[in-house]
């Protein structure tokens, strides 16, 4: 420790190693010269006066010491202190210019899948987590997106489908404020892990809410280089939540308005498809009806050709139409099964002069969860336009069944088929089988040349999974 001119020591240290002995000394030879000489022999004096210079220099030290000594402790924990702070403020900086950087990042970002994923990686490394996650919730409350870092490909499949959103996921959603805990097995709220679940001890959980409800929660599990979260993450969590707020807010208005554009185009397109192209058309078909009347009966070569023309014709004008009407959203998923896929089996079916049925079993259709309930209703949608389109069928069926504790959807037809092997997935079939994975189940498509095609959704009706 040293004083504020450079001093080794405290200047009252250093004034009294030099008086005190000083001081002693003189004491000693008074009190040999006026005290003791008088009163004893000179030689026993002396050895009076020197036992007491002794004594009081050994005194002297020890106290000198026992100062010296409690001052380099001080030293020391300050020292100890100065570096805790340190490293605090370097920690804290750290996470500063992360939470800075992560704002940059979202806001450039509006792609809502890239938005998500970004904002749990984002959270692992602000809050210094082995383990982060990113819990979306629907208008009901229910998981409808799970978000990970830090966890492979393998172990999400171990782990299964997605979150019910009980234990702290539930508690977390209910009380919208944030929870920062040691042990999650030692807190009451906690009801496990589903087997392949990785351990996890210390947890940190904060509500995304946006506009005063909840959009959604971030968690974060197992901190690096310590036994649990502190404030200082907590503070971090809560405004990374607010920004990860607003950056899924703003790719949801961006989807939002892309989706009114191509609503737009497609209106627009199919206007100019009606009004244009196929007005066009069937007044062509109508000249060469006409032409094929004036034939003279003897003319039958000349008028067969016309003929074949206007059947031609009336092929594309059909071929148009559907188009068309193709372009138009298909609506009901809100609506339940029973109803909306008869109505949407109609309306294709009337589309591409197709016959589809429809059997709906009340007891599959009542096990369904929303989220299982637009799967199935999007999943026949995308498989009856594909048959429309693709197929040249003449009869379809959609059933929807209880079959081994699940539910089954199954769209076939009787149409040209395919070879799966040789024909690679279309957009349509691209998107049923992520509708498929989404709802936590599984699309199994079978077809082969002449044979028809049939397309298969699977989902479990007890999706168990506990946190």
């Amino acid at each position: 420790m040293t004083s504020r001119r450079g001093r080794p020591f405290p200047r009252r240290i250093e004034i009294a190693a030099l008086v005190l002995p000083s001081l002693l000394l003189g004491a000693l030879v008074l009190l040999d010269y006026y005290l003791l000489e008088e009163r004893v022999p000179r030689g026993v004096s002396h050895a009076i006066v020197f036992a007491l210079g002794v004594g009081g220099i050994l005194a002297f030290s020890v106290a000198i010491f026992d100062r010296l000594s409690e001052l380099q402790l001080r030293e020391r924990e300050q020292a100890q202190r100065q570096s805790e702070l340190a490293e605090a403020l370097d920690r804290r900086g750290r996470q500063l210019q992360a939470l800075n950087q992560a704002g940059l990042t979202l806001a450039a970002e509006l792609d809502s899948a890239s938005v998500l994923q970004k904002i749990v990686d984002l959270a692992r490394d602000v809050g210094r987590s082995k383990y982060a996650a990113l819990g979306i919730f629907n208008e009901n409350g229910e998981v409808v997106q799970f978000l990970t870092s830090g966890i492979t490909r393998e172990e999400r499949e171990r782990i299964g489908p997605l979150p019910r959103g009980r234990g702290l996921l539930g508690l977390l959603q209910d009380e919208q404020r944030p929870i920062r805990i040691r042990s999650i097995a030692e807190h009451p709220a906690s009801v496990g892990y589903p087997r392949g679940h990785p351990p996890m001890n210390s947890f940190l959980g904060v509500p995304i809410i946006w506009r005063g409800r909840s959009v959604g929660n971030l968690y974060l599990t197992e901190k690096i280089g310590a036994e649990e979260f502190g404030a200082e993450d907590e503070e971090a969590m809560i405004t990374l939540a607010a920004q990860a707020a607003i950056a899924i807010e703003n790719a949801r208005l961006y989807e939002q308005v892309g989706r009114i554009s191509v609503l737009e185009e497609r209106q627009r397109i199919g206007m100019d498809l009606h009004d244009g192209a196929m007005q066009s058309l069937y007044g062509v078909g109508l000249l060469l009806e006409d032409v094929a009347e004036r034939f003279p009966p003897a003319a039958g070569q000349a008028r067969a050709p016309v003929e074949r023309a206007v059947e031609l014709l009336n092929g594309t004008i059909a071929d148009m139409r559907r188009y068309v009407m193709g372009l138009r959203p298909i609506r009901g998923a809100e609506r339940p099964l029973s109803e909306s896929l008869p109505t949407l089996a109609s309306q294709i079916g009337e589309q591409a002069r197709l016959d589809v049925r429809v059997d709906v079993d009340p007891e599959a259709e009542r096990d369904l969860d929303p989220e299982q309930r637009e799967a199935t209703f999007y999943v026949a949608a995308d498989a009856l336009t594909n048959v429309a389109r693709h197929a040249r069928a003449t009869r379809a069926e959609v059933r929807l069944s209880h079959i081994d504790g699940g539910a089954v959807l199954e769209v076939t037809d009787d149409g040209i088929g395919f070879d799966p092997a040789t024909r690679p997935p279309g957009l349509g079939l691209r998107n049923m089988r992520e509708r498929a994975f989404v709802a936590g189940g599984r699309l199994r498509v079978g077809s082969s040349p002449g044979g028809g095609t049939s397309v298969r959704l699977e989902l479990p009706l007890e999706r168990e999974v506990a946190r």
